[in-house]
């Protein structure tokens, strides 16, 4: 388990850090890409940028590979990791999403605890959860639980009111065509919370956060130095269409770019090239003293 050393100048993940967690943490089972990783780390860099302090939350962890970059996330002394799942208790799995073990996420973390981070475990369903029994200083909610729609439903308005005010929500398989349950989820919640808005969607994660505070986030997605700095530029590109009454980010690799030709070749060479010079002034300026 990857430890983060905060410092005043610094208290976020470092890209640096989070390509190590993907490295450390590619034998645990689970659905969680690098780049998700590298989108949740950037979150947490505008939140830590912007003095956004909470917890972190998360409902479906499954053996802890997600979990484990989220504790990463979190200020031992001042913050916490909390987490929910169903475990062992299979019967109650109705959409068949996941099949978590509590003795694997467990060894995952131990690391991570031994280290002094605080982890809250609910080895329950998530539907049972109230918000007076988890407390509502999140500043960031991860959702990948149940994903029928009545479940994802419940996870998003206990999230929404369990989060701090400038939080962040990240709904997992918001648009998969293998589970059309989330995307009825998340429209009916937007219908019935007007309070947030979906402000940004790519690896299989969907973000979201109060109107009020949309723009915050979105001022740093749309910047691209911004993006690479997180390793998501090329060949991943941003657009931006309507979705339920506002403007939608949507990370996206165009069509012309997925084709193996010369072209494409020449250009995957050039950023490849470009990301290594990069990630290795990083490592030498992560490496230097305090």
């Amino acid at each position: 388990m990857l430890q983060i050393k905060y410092t005043e100048e610094q208290g976020f993940m470092h890209p640096v850090d989070v390509k190590k967690f993907v490295k450390q943490s590619s034998s645990v089972q689970g659905w969680f890409s690098s780049e998700a990783a590298m989108l949740f780390a950037w979150v947490d860099q505008i939140q830590q940028s912007n003095q956004i302090s909470g917890d972190c939350f998360e409902i479906g962890c499954h053996h802890g590979k997600s979990a484990m970059l989220l504790g990463g996330l979190v200020d031992p002394a001042t913050e916490k990791l909390a987490v929910c799942d169903l475990f062992g208790m299979q019967t109650d799995n109705v959409s068949r999403s996941g099949n978590g073990d509590l003795d694997t996420f467990e060894r995952n973390m131990k690391e991570a605890k031994d280290a002094g981070l605080t982890i809250n475990v609910f080895q329950k369903n998530s539907a049972d959860l109230t918000a007076d029994e988890i407390g509502r200083n999140y500043r960031f909610f991860h959702i990948d639980g149940g994903h029928n729609p009545e479940e994802a439903l419940v996870d998003l308005h206990l999230a929404a009111e369990c989060l701090v005010d400038r939080g962040v929500i990240a709904l997992d398989d918001p648009f998969r065509m293998e589970w059309p349950g989330v995307t009825e989820a998340l429209l009916r919640f937007l219908d019935e919370n007007n309070e947030f808005q979906a402000i940004m969607v790519g690896f299989n994660k969907l973000l979201l956060t109060r109107k009020a505070w949309s723009g915050l986030y979105l001022k740093e997605f749309e910047d691209l130095s911004c993006r690479e700095t997180y390793k998501l530029g090329y060949p991943w590109r941003v657009k931006q269409l309507p979705f339920h009454q506002f403007d939608l980010r949507i990370i996206y690799v165009p069509d012309y770019l997925q084709k193996l030709t010369p072209g494409n070749i020449a250009r995957r060479i050039y950023h490849k090239t470009r990301r290594f010079l990069a990630t290795r002034r990083q490592d030498q300026a992560a490496a230097k003293p305090a």
